[in-house]
């Protein structure tokens, strides 16, 4: 067993308005950097950007009407505004969950309903694509 393998874990947990600036990115990873120092590794959860999780709520009520679009270039310019300023290329990263989003606002508009589980997948679209930016700034 390595000695990495034999170190304590520590979970780091940053809500929506500590991961929606690159300043506040800059902070997390001086934090991780800091844990990992200490003999810690860290595992970072954490929330959807600040504001996203409404919208997205909002999204999926506005979607059965068909006038979804609006919103999904809010959710799509405020998370490529993040990465921009983080130094990664969120068109990249996010083109599938953003593809999801137009999808899933058309699949609303059809049925005219959304289920339990689609509000979930909608819910944690938001999670994952604030994920895939922070961890792709960390690895840069």
């Amino acid at each position: 067993m390595s000695e990495r393998s034999r170190l304590p874990w520590i979970v780091m947990k940053f809500g929506g308005t500590s991961v929606s600036s690159a300043a506040n990115w800059e902070t997390i990873h001086a934090q991780i950097a800091e844990h990992i120092g200490l003999g810690f590794k860290p595992v970072v959860v954490h929330s959807a950007l600040a504001g996203i999780s409404n919208r997205l709520e909002q999204l999926l009520d506005t979607a059965a009407s068909g006038d979804s679009q609006p919103l999904i270039g809010d959710i799509e310019r405020c998370h490529l505004a993040l990465a921009e300023a983080l130094g990664v290329d969120g068109e990249a990263l996010l083109r599938d969950p953003f593809d999801e989003l137009r999808k899933i606002a058309a699949g609303v508009a059809l049925v005219g309903e959304t289920s339990f589980r689609l509000h979930a997948r909608t819910l944690a679209l938001g999670e994952l694509m604030a994920t895939a930016l922070g961890a792709a700034y960390l690895q840069r």
